[in-house]
């Protein structure tokens, strides 16, 4: 097992999912890519206070909610501290950090176009920063489920949308609590997939400490295919949505789990 996933982490009162989400699959890719296989710990809170939000997508930013689209966006133009320089306080706090390309960053600035929201490979608009290690990153097709499979197989963890609330009291066991309406609202990662008993089951890591569930993680039923179990999200801008974005959006998956997948490519 990956060193960078051992660490279950708890996002506490603080809206950060989606920073701590993108922070672990960036530490995993890091790991994963690094010619000794050196784990390198990004700063959750450089993500949480430094990357803006000027579209609302999925919240208004910080520990108010973004999406991890955004925190690649940010993490490849202006690289990112590491764990020890900046640790997470579960807390918004202030952006003043100078970026790997000399430039002053602050949580303010910015304006993230709509399309980085879009599925596709993504690449820097500035010039990259090299500390992170990461040439683009991708968010794979909406709602595909051989895609997904593929990601986290070929390449490594994957960072995932999905439905939370039903969660609160899970402990154990393969979980199928989710309607097909489903609201997206929380970030999390996407570290396996495996069969138990013929079902299958896709296992996602939270951020919710490592009392939580299976010390920390979930094994969600995995449909085997796509347009299977596929609803509606009538409330996107909890989740993954932008201000002008569509009141509505179609989801497939246990929660949800195959509407929105973002994945960094280091090489």
């Amino acid at each position: 097992m990956l060193t960078s996933i051992r660490t279950i982490r708890d996002q506490g009162g603080c809206g950060s999912c989606w920073a701590v989400a993108g922070g672990t699959v960036l530490d995993a890719h890091s790991e994963i890519h690094s010619p000794h296989g050196k784990h390198r710990s990004f700063s959750i809170q450089d993500i949480v206070s430094c990357v803006s939000n000027p579209h609302s997508c999925g919240g208004t930013g910080g520990c108010a909610g973004a999406t991890v689209e955004l925190a690649f966006d940010y993490a490849i133009n202006h690289g990112l501290g590491t764990s020890q320089d900046n640790p997470y306080m579960a807390e918004t706090g202030t952006c003043a950090r100078i970026d790997e390309n000399k430039n002053e960053v602050l949580a303010e600035g910015g304006d993230e176009v709509l399309d980085v929201a879009a599925p596709g490979v993504h690449f820097a608009t500035l010039a990259p920063a090299t500390g992170i290690g990461m040439k683009a990153w991708e968010r794979l097709p909406e709602n595909a489920y051989e895609p997904l499979l593929q990601a986290v197989y070929e390449r490594g963890p994957v960072a995932l949308s999905v439905s939370a609330r039903p969660w609160s009291s899970y402990a154990s066991g393969i979980f199928d609590g989710c309607e097909k309406d489903a609201v997206i609202d929380h970030a999390v990662t996407l570290v396996g997939f495996g069969e138990e008993s013929s079902s299958r089951y896709w296992l996602v890591q939270n951020s919710w400490g490592p009392d939580w569930g299976e010390k920390g993680r979930i094994r969600m039923l995995r449909h085997s295919g796509e347009d299977q179990h596929c609803g509606m999200d009538r409330q996107p801008e909890v989740g993954t949505g932008c201000e002008g974005g569509p009141a509505e959006v179609r989801v497939c998956g246990m929660c949800g789990i195959l509407y929105d997948n973002v994945v960094p490519h280091f090489k």
